[in-house]
């Protein structure tokens, strides 16, 4: 049986290096930061940064990996009971229509 290919294992034409992936998280982290102080500008700024969406993603898939499992490490728990907690979080965001 093969290993499922890490980052640095994929070749570059196949997406991007483990290095790209990293700032891209770092600029959604500023992205999420600049929402929290209410700077429109600041977030416009970072999100055009973005060459396309797929980097974008990347980013933000690396970093919501990255803080659970900070949130794991700090709680506990498993990574699906945070994975759980995190759904009903955004589950209950939504509101309910009548």
């Amino acid at each position: 049986m093969t290993e499922t290919p890490g980052p640095t294992d994929r070749p570059p034409e196949n997406g991007p290096d483990l290095a790209e992936l990293v700032d891209a998280a770092q600029r959604v982290a500023g992205v999420l930061a600049a929402r929290h102080r209410h700077d429109p500008e600041g977030v416009a700024a970072l999100m055009s940064t973005f060459p396309n969406d797929r980097a974008l993603a990347g980013g933000s898939l690396l970093l919501a990996e990255i803080a659970l499992g900070l949130y794991r490490r700090e709680t506990g728990q498993s990574m699906d009971t945070c994975v759980r907690e995190l759904t009903t979080q955004l589950e209950n965001a939504v509101p309910r229509r009548p």
